[in-house]
């Protein structure tokens, strides 16, 4: 076997003087992991089915043709090879260093591997950030003689990798030889949980679907997810990239791998637990992560061009799609069954999931009249009734007129097999002629559960490439999911970001009074009430003249962001004996509820006229940065909590796409005799909160609910503010 590589990769970063972080991160840094032209194993134990033992055997029965050493203190030969007696004895310069070591002797392993001048390492041992303090310090400081070293490090807890192109595997979960990647559709699987890595390789073996490379990154002192993706997106064998992740540890290198992968029309589906509190718990027990907000994540990977699963089930359903057919969907579903019932199944579930199941082009309806018996009929979801028993070839016909439709970008053919199992091969028969080289993703949805299919059925789809399926709920779920990441690749294309924003002055640190964040909305453009603060009464009374009843009260000071919640607030004041009588008792009820404030003044300000309440706000990340919020608002923004999260660059135009997306949105489109709402001026104010704390690194919030959203070109107002600065 020659060279794996054909390539020294870590002598060639060396000797074209990258910088230090190219060599222990990015794409460069995980090829000398993933691809080495020598290996060293160090720390293997005599015992025969120890870690190292695993390692070497693995290696030598791959057929691995570059240089390997084998470095033991207490054998002399393993599997037929002779051994070193320590690290000092290796040659410089070898690619990759395997630890099979325990985890007190990893970092006198790692610091004998820096003087080797060694280029990579993979730790297998546990026992480091995953147990707490003391761990993730004798982590860190593993990591940092490894990058000072210039030492790429995989690990510490992993599982380690196999390289399915080249047809080795350095791992020692098993005696094991991976086959190669032949040419054809192929996923490459990224995966922090060592145990969620080998049951996506199940299950991607059990879909006769191919992998590149299978990566398990553990703690990730080193190397992590993003390195793999960045190197993965240049990949032209890989077709598709999996990532399970229970961290983002650095999220804008990630966010680059993505945007990366995007541009080389690589699908990247992502898998990341941690929406409950619960879950973000056990991810720090179980590899040391220290999980951000769920919602942002997604938000930006999203965006990113990642496709975000929420199951197990549905990240390999979504990836088998996109591996075979990478080309990002826009059109809607095309359904083909021998089950009328299952036909209101399938609407009432393609429903509730938001994938729009087209009506068919009269052409269509036209060519499957030709085709169809009298009793059937030409429709979508197409029901084909039970004379494919005897007349196969017409699911053929049926899925051959559904593919051919322009308005229908992808087809699932659910078909019940039969009580005997030589009737699914009759069935598979008839659609064969349709399925050979389809431009358009077609899933086979066999129901019947867990009912034995024959061999001979197993070989036609193995032959044939399409996506196969028990679940025809599955599927049309997969296939909901990579229409909605077709629909974001393609209005992320069409529609340009936010533009510049306007000058601002500068702002003071820490919570601004609510009048001084309306007056700073107000220089950014967005329209606020009339109002002043006033320092007594009488000053009260003579702004409500001057604005106009009816008017509202409001107590200043900066440590009152719920100032209603203690009665701070008081509406709807009518005239000038109601303005005194309000006055009082603000004064007394913030007296009463906090008895250490001293109000600063109270803002008179016009009362807004009725609308629809939206909150719109902003806030910095402290790992992903700023991130745009718009939603409800008012008394339901917490209640319901009916919100699109959002990169805060994006334009008007794409905002208003999101929020046609909330569950609310009704209330904007008008119903019952209430007139549509002015969602265009939404998406402005949107649009610039999102410029402004992009704009503007020292705010850390801003918020602004209710935002009230008036007819139709009326526009909106501020009613409420809150800005925080750094």
């Amino acid at each position: 076997m020659k060279s794996p590589t054909g390539r020294g990769l870590g002598r060639i970063a060396v000797e074209n003087k990258q910088t230090r972080n190219s060599l222990v991160r990015g794409a460069e840094a995980a090829a000398r992991v993933l691809r080495p032209n020598s290996i060293a194993v160090v720390g293997v134990s005599s015992q025969a089915n120890s870690t190292g033992v695993t390692v070497v055997a693995n290696i030598i029965a791959s057929g691995y043709g570059g240089a390997l050493h084998i470095v033991s203190r207490n054998a002399n030969e393993i599997e037929g090879r002779a051994c070193l007696k320590s690290v000092e004895e290796l040659p410089e310069g070898v690619d990759l260093v395997v630890c099979t070591v325990p985890s007190a002797a990893v970092r006198e392993t790692v610091e004998a591997c820096v003087r080797r001048k060694a280029h990579a390492a993979v730790v297998f041992a546990s026992g480091f950030a995953e147990l707490g303090d003391a761990g993730r310090t004798e982590q860190g400081a593993i990591a940092r003689i490894a990058a000072e070293g210039e030492i790429a490090l995989l690990g510490p807890n992993c599982l380690g990798f196999t390289n399915h192109i080249d047809g080795f595997g350095i791992g020692f979960a098993g005696r094991s030889t991976p086959k190669r990647t032949q040419p054809g559709p192929a996923v490459a699987l990224v995966a922090q949980s060592g145990a969620l890595m080998g049951h996506f390789m199940l299950a991607f073996g059990a879909r006769n679907l191919p992998l590149t490379y299978s990566v398990s990154t553990g703690n990730e002192a080193g190397l992590g997810i993003e390195d793999f993706v960045e190197y993965l997106a240049d990949d032209a064998t890989t077709r598709a990239i999996v990532v399970f992740a229970e961290q983002i540890r650095r999220p804008r290198d990630f966010l680059a791998a993505l945007t990366r992968c995007r541009a080389c029309a690589k699908p990247v589906v992502l898998f990341h637990p941690g929406r409950s509190v619960r879950a973000r718990e056990s991810a720090r027990s179980h590899t040391g992560a220290m999980s951000g907000e769920y919602g942002v994540m997604r938000t930006f990977a999203s965006h990113a061009g990642a496709v975000v699963v929420e199951s197990l089930e549905e990240l390999v359903d979504v990836a088998e799609i996109l591996a075979r057919f990478p080309k990002p969907l826009t059109a809607g579903v095309g359904i083909v069954t021998v089950s009328g019932a299952f036909c209101g199944v399938a609407l009432d579930l393609c429903e509730d999931i938001g994938l729009d199941v087209p009506r068919l082009a009269a052409e269509t309806e036209a060519t499957l009249r030709s085709v169809l018996p009298p009793f059937a009929t030409p429709t979508n979801p197409l029901d084909l009734t039970t004379q494919p028993i005897r007349e196969p070839e017409l699911l053929g016909k049926g899925l051959a007129a559904l593919l051919a439709d322009p308005g229908i970008g992808s087809v699932v053919v659910a078909i019940v097999p039969g009580p005997a199992p030589p009737q699914a091969v009759r069935y598979l028969k008839g659609l064969h002629p349709a399925i050979k080289n389809p431009a358009k993703p077609i899933v086979l949805a066999m129901m019947g559960d867990g009912s034995p299919l024959i061999e001979e059925f197993s070989a036609i789809i193995r032959d044939s490439g399409i996506a196969l399926s028990r679940s025809p709920e599955r599927s049309l779920r997969a296939v909901a999911r990579v229409t909605e990441y077709g629909r974001m690749c393609a209005a992320s294309e069409g529609i340009s970001r936010c533009g510049t924003v306007r000058p601002l002055p500068p702002i003071e640190r820490g919570t601004m009074l609510e009048y001084a964040a309306k007056q700073y909305l107000a220089r950014m453009g967005i329209k606020i009430p009339p109002g002043e603060l006033a320092q007594d009464v009488e000053d009260a009374a003579r702004i409500a003249t001057q604005i106009g009843y009816p008017v509202v009260l409001k107590a200043q000071h900066a440590s009152l962001e719920h100032k209603s919640d203690i009665g701070g607030v008081a509406v709807g004041i009518a005239n000038e004996a109601d303005l005194r009588r309000s006055w009082a008792g603000v004064i007394e009820n913030v007296r009463r509820a906090r008895p250490d404030l001293r109000l600063e003044r109270i803002l008179v300000e016009k009362m807004a006229a009725p609308g629809v309440e939206m909150i719109v706000g902003a806030k910095r990340d402290p790992n992903w940065g700023p991130v745009l919020l718009v939603g409800l608002g008012g008394i339901w923004t917490e209640t319901l909590n009916d919100v699109r999260l959002l990169p805060p660059d994006l334009s008007e135009g794409m905002i208003l796409k999101e929020i046609a997306k909330l569950n609310g949105y009704a209330l904007l489109r008008g119903a019952r005799g209430v007139p549509p709402r002015d969602c265009a001026a939404l998406a402005k104010t949107a649009a610039v909160i999102g410029g402004v704390i992009l704009a503007r690194p020292e705010l850390i919030e801003i918020d602004i609910n209710p935002l009230v959203v008036y007819g139709e070109n009326q526009g909106d107002v501020a009613v409420d503010a809150l800005i925080v600065a750094a």
